[in-house]
């Protein structure tokens, strides 16, 4: 069912905001750790969520009849993406990806499925090397960029161990050629992380920005792309209460972005935000002051070991006695629709 064409806030009284940060050096907040410490200071009042001036530009409301209706907008992804993720993502496959009763709906399946990229050419090696999937699933890119403004996200979210939604953006440089001069890499163009979950812990909103603070000098044979990755602002989390949860009914994730400040927010409250200056670099550019594209998808796994949002097919007991379920299928993520807001103008 569609909601009004404005943005919408939702009073909750069982959700705290809280926020973690990640050290420079790539530790995980968290990890070791699982103390939430509510962060509660409003300091700049594009903390306090509000519809004021904001004019809808662009939405997608995933209406009509037609499953594949989302292509006129969004781009699918195909094959073994990025992580080493253990799902195939498929391209126009309804048991996938769908439009559905106003919803485009992401399904996760249990399945075998060819690699058809197995042992040809590829600078991923997990590509390559892999034969075969165990796992299907879905993953579109905005084929619209956007540069500033609100963006909203209205979903339900899987719940159940071993998913890993999310929506979010990456730099239009990194969608260029390899070849092409304007080309940037992983994570020197810029991510945004709207909203990211792992299904071990599917009460806990995170959200987090990735990009480097510089590229690769000329000569410098090691680099690789994490050896440079620095998160903006650090990890920041929300952690909800009884009947608030992510894959408990639909909630609209706000991303509002200013030339200086990112804002996220969960139904209204914030549980991000992020000072842009931390990302500019030498030569004077900064990734989040350049278009990015939305991307929205279900992966498994993810996180690292300390998350511990492992797929497994049965129950596991790990060496320190920690018992891991068993994943189970489908899951199941639901997009009600996608809006791009600006102040002030309502030309796009």
């Amino acid at each position: 069912m569609k909601h009004s064409i404005l943005p919408s806030i939702l009073l909750i009284s069982l959700c705290i905001g809280v926020a973690k940060a990640q050290s420079p050096n790539g530790s995980r907040a968290g990890d070791g750790d699982s103390k939430r410490t509510a962060a509660r200071t409003v300091a700049d009042p594009r903390e306090a969520y509000s519809t004021n001036g904001w004019n809808l530009v662009w939405n997608d409301e995933f209406d009509g009849d037609d499953p594949f209706g989302y292509l006129a907008n969004w781009v699918q992804e195909e094959g073994f993406v990025r992580s080493k993720e253990p799902q195939f993502y498929t391209t126009n496959r309804v048991e996938n990806l769908r439009v559905e009763d106003g919803c485009l709906v992401f399904t996760v399946r249990k399945e075998p499925w060819t690699n058809p990229d197995f042992g040809k050419p590829s600078h991923y090696s997990f590509r390559r090397d892999t034969r075969e999937a165990a796992y299907t699933s879905a993953a579109v890119e905005s084929r619209r960029s956007f540069l500033y403004g609100r963006i909203e996200f209205r979903a339900q979210m899987p719940n159940g161990q071993g998913a890993w939604p999310a929506l979010w953006f990456l730099g239009e440089t990194w969608r260029k050629p390899r070849d092409d001069p304007g080309y940037l890499r992983w994570p020197l163009c810029g991510e945004i992380d709207l909203v990211e979950i792992w299904g071990h812990d599917p009460n806990l909103v995170q959200t987090s920005c990735h990009t480097a603070r510089r590229g690769p000098e000329p000569g410098e044979a090691d680099y690789t792309p994490r050896n440079f990755r620095f998160v903006v602002g650090g990890e920041q989390f929300h952690d909800c209460g009884p009947g608030e949860e992510p894959w408990n009914g639909f909630h609209t994730y706000t991303l509002d972005w200013y030339e200086d400040r990112l804002f996220m927010f969960y139904d209204g409250i914030l549980y991000g935000k992020v000072d842009l200056s931390q990302a500019d670099r030498p030569e004077g550019r900064n990734s989040f002051r350049e278009p990015m594209f939305a991307l929205m998808n279900v992966a498994l796994g993810g996180g690292g070991p300390a998350k511990r949002n492992y797929v497994f097919d049965e129950d596991t007991v790990l060496d320190d006695g920690t018992t891991i379920p068993a994943a189970t299928f489908p899951m199941v993520m639901k997009v009600d629709w996608v809006r791009h807001y600006r102040q002030g103008r309502r030309e796009q």
